[in-house]
């Protein structure tokens, strides 16, 4: 734990401000060859010093002091108060638990940074209609919607408008067994407000009482991989689950294109609580943090793809005759951003759309990948889909689910099968080897569990067995694997066999 202490009140602290006095505490060094408080930043014997050490912490002391920071009596404490294990971050440093205690009191979950994410898949949208986002066209004119695509004054709710490039709707779907986001972010505000008023002693911010007092408010969007934030604003809410915005703002978020989800936080949660004191300090640890939050978004310096984005109304006939004879779509001249780039013109207005509808929301609103139970169901259906597209190619398909996704998944798993820690059962202890004894040295109880089990190795194996057996795959990743299975079987010995009912096979 990192340690400091208050002179003030002469007492040690796991926080940087005094839980007493409200002072700024004093950072203390240590080291651990010496496991003692040293003067200086490093032990002149070891050359040494980090700003903490191993102890116990009086978890009541704080607790008391983060409830009556609030204000609140014992029985109004939330019953279930989720924490972390430990921290791995360089100096171990922590947060005040009134933080902890207000979550709990909304029911919210916190990410490694101390932020607080809404995960969803991205689906691009370059227009909308206000009734499709239930918004009014007021409150619209009020965000700076004042005219349609059309050029023509905004005042009825099925006018066709440009989605911004930094604007998003919030998902507020009731079949994906999701919370919706709506509910969420109202909950954040409400965080977010408390933790001012209780904590720091500042007027409340949002004040929010429903989901339209939502609207306007500024949020930060993240892609996996990536420690760039894209600030966002949230302009409406749609039924469709996922995070629907700008096909500008998911190639700001992205890399290289590499997958296809995203997370959305509140800027202000984002602006108090995340501290780059609470990252992992191994290597990757940076990784899916907001370091650094853009705020105007260049369509030269997004991810290049956002360069082929085609800005028309209507595709000419010259490209479904040049299609019908099978020559390179570069043939024919479709204006795209590059063009509206290179000739120093916006890319972000008069984008166009090919094809109307009349509302988005009637459509598919949630992923079938979410609602299918199992992983075979999801690639049964997913190459069912594959075959009746011409377009695709069945083998390639089946190929890259085995070697981008299932053999990374089996190899992976059994490598930390081998690498693996033990648990007590009764009292969570992890161990790096069985004891001796083969009981826990803390409870001395014999059951000690395993981390990695043999089910989480080869639950993806039987559904790549199947591709390998229906689909067209390369021999060489049918081989591999065979042999992973004949690696996994002399570790584990072979499955028994099962005795199965005649009608199976009628």
């Amino acid at each position: 734990m990192s340690e400091k202490f208050c002179k003030k009140c002469n007492r040690e602290s796991i926080y940087g401000i005094c839980e007493i006095c409200g002072g700024k505490n004093e950072k203390k060094v240590f080291c651990r060859m010496c496991n003692k408080e040293i003067e200086g930043e490093k032990c002149e014997m070891h050359d040494l010093g980090s700003g903490f050490k191993t102890g116990r912490i009086d978890m009541k002391h704080y607790y008391e002091k983060a409830r009556e920071k609030l204000g609140v009596l014992r029985v109004e404490v939330p019953e279930l108060i989720k924490g972390v294990r430990g921290t791995s971050s360089g100096d171990h440093d922590l947060e005040n638990l009134v933080k902890g205690l207000l979550r709990a009191k909304y029911k919210l979950c916190v990410n490694k940074d101390g932020t607080i994410r809404y995960d969803m898949t991205e689906l691009p949208l370059s227009h909308f209609k206000p009734r499709e986002i239930e918004v009014g066209v007021e409150r619209l004119r009020e965000l700076g919607y004042e005219k349609d695509c059309y050029g023509k004054k905004l005042e009825r709710d099925d006018q066709i408008l440009e989605l911004k490039p930094h604007d998003v709707l919030l998902p507020c779907n009731v079949k994906s067994g999701d919370e919706r986001a709506d509910d969420l972010f109202i909950n954040i505000t409400k965080f977010v407000d408390d933790l001012l008023e209780k904590f720091y002693g500042l007027d409340r911010f949002f004040n929010v009482e429903s989901r339209e007092d939502l609207i306007g408010q500024l949020g930060v969007c993240m892609a996996p991989h990536n420690c760039a934030g894209v600030i966002c604003r949230i302009v409406g809410f749609t039924k469709v689950q996922g995070l629907v915005a700008s096909p500008y703002l998911h190639a700001a978020m992205r890399r290289d294109c590499d997958g296809d989800e995203a997370a959305i936080m509140l800027l202000m949660d984002v602006l108090i609580n995340f501290s780059r004191k609470f990252l992992p300090s191994h290597r990757g640890g940076t990784q899916d943090a907001p370091l650094v939050l853009n705020g105007k978004i260049y369509a030269r310096e997004v991810d290049d793809q956002i360069l082929d984005f085609e800005l028309v109304d209507y595709y000419p006939l010259e490209l479904y005759e040049k299609a019908e004879k099978g020559l390179h779509s570069s043939e024919v001249e479709i204006e795209m951003v590059k063009q509206r780039i290179g000739r120093g013109e916006d890319p972000y207005i008069n984008t166009g759309f090919t094809h109307d509808t009349d509302n988005f929301n009637l459509g598919a609103v949630c992923s079938s990948y979410k609602t299918l139970p199992t992983m075979r169901d999801k690639v049964e259906s997913q190459m069912v889909l594959c075959s009746k597209l011409r377009c695709v190619d069945q083998g390639d398909v089946a190929r890259l689910i085995i070697d981008r996704h299932f053999m990374r998944d089996l190899k992976g798993n059994l490598r930390k099968f081998t690498q693996q820690s033990f648990r007590c059962g009764r009292c969570n202890e992890i161990y790096r080897r069985v004891p001796l004894d083969g009981k826990c040295s803390k409870c001395h109880n014999p059951k000690l569990i395993f981390t990695i089990s043999y089910g989480s190795i080869v639950k993806y194996m039987e559904p790549a067995m199947d591709l390998v057996k229906n689909f067209n795959v390369p021999e060489y990743i049918g081989q591999d694997l065979v042999l992973t299975k004949r690696y996994i079987e002399s570790i584990f010995g072979k499955d028994n066999e099962k005795q199965e009912s005649i009608d199976k096979w009628f």
